[in-house]
């Protein structure tokens, strides 16, 4: 089980909603360089997978909803408020109804 599991309900098509979790990604990776190791995406741009020092997360996008499950090391457990609060922060951003 995820350490940080947040599920959100987007009310977009599938192809805005693929758009809108790129950028999270892309936020995520210039926020926090100096940290991420690899960003994989799947081929039609659904998961990304996100290994970085001391976690590993997936971030997911279908027709209905976006999810983001993360796991923290050990040594990085001790920052999971901080993570889900800045994650929650970024969905905030771009899946909000003002966003859109």
């Amino acid at each position: 089980m995820a350490d940080i599991s947040i599920k959100k309900e987007h009310g977009l098509s599938l192809e805005e909603a693929q758009g809108k979790i790129d950028k999270v990604v892309t936020d995520v990776k210039a926020e926090f360089s100096s940290l991420i190791k690899s960003i994989d995406w799947n081929s039609d741009k659904t998961e990304a997978k996100v290994k970085g020092k001391g976690f590993s997360g997936d971030f997911i996008v279908d027709e209905s909803s976006v999810g983001i499950d993360v796991d923290l090391s050990f040594f990085a457990k001790p920052f999971k408020e901080k993570v889900e609060t800045k994650i929650n922060e970024r969905l905030a951003t771009y899946f909000s109804v003002d966003s859109e």
